[in-house]
Formats: C-alpha cells, sequence, structure tokens
C-alpha cells in the first residue's frame, strides 16, 4: 500500500482528521437556543439542524467551570475525540458541547465513556425531533 493509499484510509476511519467547527458567536447562540438537549454530570450537549451535509462541533469551556487552562484544554480534546469517534452518526446536526464543572479528580476513560454516552442521547433525541 502506498503512503497515499494508508493516508487515505487512515483519514476514512477519522484518525487524524480535524472536526468542522462552528466559530462565530451567532452560530453557537442558534445551538444554545436549541430544545435538543442532553445533560450528563461535567457535560451539557445541545443540538441544532444545520444547512450543511455534516456535522459541526461547537465547544464551550469558560474559566468558571475549569480555572486552569491544562484542564480546559484537556476537556475540549475529550470531546473532539468523542465527537470525531460519533463520526457520520451525527447527521447534518451543530452540536454544542458546554463543560459543566472541573475535570481535575476525573479519570480520562470514564470521561470517555461519559461524553459517548452523552451524544449518543443526544443523538437519539435528534431523530425524535
Amino acid at each position: 500500500m502506498s503512503e497515499s493509499e494508508a493516508s487515505g484510509a487512515a483519514r476514512s476511519r477519522g484518525a487524524g482528521v480535524k472536526p468542522r467547527m462552528m466559530r462565530r458567536p451567532e452560530e453557537f447562540e442558534a445551538v444554545l437556543r436549541s430544545r435538543i438537549r442532553s445533560v450528563s454530570r461535567n457535560f451539557v450537549a445541545r443540538a441544532r439542524p444545520n444547512d450543511f451535509d455534516h456535522p459541526r462541533l461547537g465547544i464551550i469551556a469558560g474559566r468558571k467551570a475549569a480555572a486552569r487552562a491544562v484542564d480546559r484544554n484537556r476537556a475540549k480534546r475529550l470531546i473532539r475525540e468523542a465527537f470525531r469517534a460519533a463520526g457520520e452518526r451525527a447527521g447534518a446536526y451543530d452540536i454544542a458541547v458546554q463543560l459543566k464543572s472541573d475535570l481535575r479528580g476525573e479519570d480520562n476513560a470514564a470521561l470517555r465513556k461519559e461524553l459517548d454516552a452523552l451524544l449518543d442521547t443526544l443523538l437519539r433525541e435528534t431523530r425524535r425531533a
């Protein structure tokens, strides 16, 4: 297998592919007004249909929830990983995930499990809406 074929195979599995992100404040505001919502111990996720053929992710990790930058960055990394794993199951939705609390005492595996369950619940809600 050539290097370009290997690269294409890795991209199709989602490895190394950056999620498409929401960037503008009005995009976040629209998602935050949405009624499609799922809550877990450490996160809140909301979704809203978008006009694209792919899902987009928005992350809200403020200092109020986690004072240290290292903790906010860890949360963002875990959220992106869970969103990547959800892949195209998310459909054409904008999804915003908000950090609710400091994750210092939490294990990465437990957080990943929590995020996977949160996104699964949110995606079930999108099918009902």
